[in-house]
């Protein structure tokens, strides 16, 4: 009773000084349980499931698949990088950020790669070429950025169950749907992995809830050097925004060369007005701007590959980020709790500004090839069954044991001894502003 005692006026002190105690006091550092054997499993499978499969050299030319191989790097480096680097913001949440993002792409891209093979060829002895793997980043992409919604509330079971889940989800809709019924078209990129990642995330969140440690809550803040790293995610991730857009496009055609000069300057125009927009009211600057800047790309993507010119591009571009930094405005209130990277507002709202783009685009450029009710019908479809399948999702998450603390390393990693805990008072979400 004594030590009891003592330990709980040694958290009371920790409490009272804003940090949540270490993880050894209140014995909030679990074990992965389940996790490590389940991932074992499943890499054994996958290994099985592999093993009828083999390379397809002879669909593309030697030019080609080098050309693919550069997008595909930059499209990994975009996701790991940039992304992992992008979720360390949190003080103390920065392995599990970059951690679990290489998790989830070794992870992830196996999976992707057998199960939209299995749907586009019909067999279980497979060929694989380099667009396939593009294709499966593209279903990665998804889960990552699911992955910012819940950020902090997951254990490594948990995402691991979100990233199997959330493929399928994608992969039926994208090869099934859009492809094969409506013949959509957004180079899978704004509608058929921002959107639909962003609104299955959010759609989970909702139905998973908040954290219940209001403590640990405290904590979804950044230190000045955790915020560099996000800056420098969400850099790393604008270098490489166009590799996502052109990637399944036919190299070296007119479409892939307009889809690039028109991301060009979307990004360039968005980033502009997100510094602008940031300023106003308050006269000050945010992390944000960074973010924002990034939906001029998500924007754009439905329509890069079209005859926009410069200017609409640009257009695109800058409303894009406008609508981006209202979001980051919390005009809902504060959102953070079921939102940890403000996902919604760096790919969820300019994913589907993109995708209705793509719906009126057929009205002002000239040959467009679009089919307007088939746009519509994508957009629409796609949001509905993101946020239902995302919910269903959401409601497994929650039977699996969560993190004893959330938003902290501390909790299945072994960090240094440093790792921040200290938040800083009223500074909760204070960079999404």
């Amino acid at each position: 009773s004594n030590a009891a005692e003592m330990q709980k006026v040694s958290n009371d002190n920790y409490i009272e000084q804003g940090q949540h105690p270490p993880l050894s006091l209140t014995r909030g550092r679990v074990k992965t349980g389940a996790f490590g054997p389940v991932a074992m499993v499943i890499q054994v499978l996958f290994i099985v499931a592999f093993w009828p499969t083999d390379y397809d050299f002879v669909s593309s030319s030697v030019f080609d698949e080098t050309v693919m191989y550069s997008f595909l790097g930059s499209i990994l480096t975009l996701l790991l990088a940039g992304m992992g680097f992008l979720y360390a913001y949190l003080r103390s949440y920065g392995l599990s950020a970059v951690g679990m993002a290489l998790f989830q792409i070794a992870l992830g891209l196996q999976w992707a790669l057998l199960v939209q093979g299995w749907m586009r060829q019909s067999t279980i002895e497979l060929a694989f070429t380099f667009k396939d793997f593009s294709q499966a980043t593209m279903a990665v992409f998804t889960s990552v950025i699911s992955f910012g919604v819940l950020a902090g509330k997951l254990s490594p079971l948990q995402t691991l169950v979100l990233v199997m889940g959330e493929i399928v989800c994608y992969a039926g809709n994208k090869v099934w749907l859009l492809d094969h019924v409506l013949a959509f078209k957004d180079n899978s990129s704004s509608v058929t992995v921002c959107a639909f990642g962003a609104y299955f995330g959010l759609a989970a969140s909702l139905v998973y809830g908040p954290a219940k440690d209001q403590v640990a809550s405290a904590m979804v803040s950044g230190t000045y050097v955790s915020e560099l790293f996000g800056f420098l995610g969400a850099l790393i991730m604008w270098i490489n925004w166009p590799s996502v857009i052109i990637s399944e496009l036919e190299t070296g055609s007119a479409a892939q060369r307009m889809a690039i000069m028109n991301t060009i300057f979307a990004l360039l125009s968005s980033t502009v007005i997100a510094f602008a927009a940031t300023t106003m009211p308050t006269q000050r600057l945010y992390t944000s701007v960074a973010l924002a800047s990034l939906a001029g790309g998500v924007a754009i993507g439905a329509t890069a590959n079209l005859q926009l010119r410069p200017g609409l591009a640009a257009l695109i571009g800058a409303v894009a980020a406008g609508l981006s930094c209202y979001c980051f405005k919390a005009p809902f209130g504060n959102t953070i709790p079921f939102d940890t990277f403000n996902i919604n507002a760096i790919f969820g709202v300019p994913g589907l500004f993109g995708g209705f783009v793509s719906v009126i685009a057929p009205m002002f450029v000239p040959g467009c090839s679009l089919d307007w009710t088939k746009q519509l019908g994508g957009v629409l479809w796609t949001f509905v069954f993101a946020v239902i399948s995302g919910a269903v999702t959401g409601f497994v998450l929650g039977r699996l044991q969560p993190p004893a603390v959330a938003y902290t390393d501390e909790c299945y990693w072994e960090p240094a001894d440093d790792i921040p805990r200290k938040a800083n008072p009223g500074s909760v979400g204070a960079a999404f502003e």
